[in-house]
């Protein structure tokens, strides 16, 4: 994604001067978003010239940071699509590496939570002062406490990263939600706690009711896509002049190219929502949630661009949305939903430089 050098690890390094700096958000989006956001990956990369993990900032999100610190430990986007496929990889970082995509996280629906609220504190607290919070922490704070085990995805990335690994040692930036606080934490940048890189994904992907909370540094932590599904906001202040963001869970607006704010965004989110025609409650509340995802997403690409950054936005079609079906996790859909994805991000990005 960046035009600068890399270090013989494959890890980005200093860019030159004059150099433009780029950062690249990966969304969240379970097994289903990351099959999308690969193929999508792809098709920036082909359409820009720039490989991926070369970005001056890679900022992820739930499966989104699972991505991120692979591309950080310099894992090509190909090497991740052809991974996806099943394909052997005979070089690089994921070279001989076993991943069980159908069944490392536990299969398409979760074991049953424990009985009881998952954080009472946080409850408390934002029944108190519910400004302070996004309306999902509040909900995340009711749910009862996941069973399920993220410890898969940190044996992947740990495999990579080592276990002395740390994200404030590459490009990469995590964001989990403390479920004690409800605060949004960025592992890897200057006071937040230091943590392991599988630590700081495996914290990220941990979505309430779903997976157990993940201890860091004393405090349990939950999916950062609690707070936003792609918290692109958080790229603000890093110096960069250009971000492209990948958003699984949002919607495209604009069938001809990336989704894009401005005049008119009301609009075509109503003509979604008439062309959208989910069946069954879950695939109901799963399209309600990109709309709201959609909403929050274009509200932080405003605040980059009000701060001089450009901005490229891309997220899923009708089509795409039609392959995944409404449940993120199904692992049966995987290698669909990254097909589809490769044509219609290509078809998207035609003529993006």
């Amino acid at each position: 994604m960046v035009t600068q050098a890399s270090t013989s690890d494959g890890r980005a390094a200093a860019p030159a001067a004059g150099a433009v700096r780029r950062g690249l958000v990966l969304g969240g989006g379970g097994m289903l978003g990351a099959a999308w956001t690969i193929g999508a990956l792809c098709a920036v990369e082909e359409a820009t010239g720039h490989r991926s993990g070369r970005a001056e900032v890679l900022l992820g999100t739930s499966a989104g940071s699972i991505l991120g610190a692979l591309l950080a430990g310099g894992v090509r986007a190909e090497e991740l699509r052809d991974h996806q496929r099943g394909l052997p990889i005979t070089s690089g970082p994921l070279a001989g590496v076993d991943f069980d995509y159908e069944t490392a996280v536990g299969g398409a629906l979760p074991p049953r939570p424990r009985a009881g609220i998952g954080s009472p504190g946080l409850l408390r607290d934002a029944v108190r002062h519910p400004r302070e919070y996004p309306w999902l922490t509040m909900v995340s704070a009711v749910v009862p406490t996941g069973r399920g085990s993220v410890a898969p995805v940190g044996e992947l990335v740990r495999s990579l990263a080592g276990p002395g690994g740390r994200p404030q040692d590459t490009a990469l930036r995590v964001v989990a939600v403390d479920y004690r606080t409800g605060r949004r934490v960025v592992f890897g940048d200057p006071g937040a706690p230091p943590v392991e890189t599988a630590e700081a994904v495996m914290a990220s992907c941990a979505i309430p009711g779903w997976f157990a909370p993940v201890e860091v540094a004393g405090s349990p932590y939950v999916d950062g896509g609690c707070w936003s599904a792609t918290n692109a906001d958080l790229m603000l202040g890093r110096g960069l002049d250009e971000v492209y963001v990948l958003a699984p869970m949002a919607l495209r607006l604009h069938p001809r190219g990336p989704a894009e704010p401005g005049r008119g965004t009301l609009s075509a989110l109503r003509e979604w929502r008439e062309r959208d025609r989910p069946r069954g409650v879950l695939a109901q509340l799963v399209s309600r949630y990109r709309r709201s995802v959609t909403r929050q997403l274009l509200r932080e690409a405003r605040q980059l661009r009000s701060a001089g950054i450009r901005v490229q936005l891309l997220a899923p079609t009708l089509e795409d949305l039609a392959v995944m079906g409404p449940n993120m996790m199904d692992p049966a859909r995987r290698g669909a939903v990254l097909e589809t994805a490769l044509r219609t991000s290509r078809a998207a990005l035609a003529g993006v430089h």
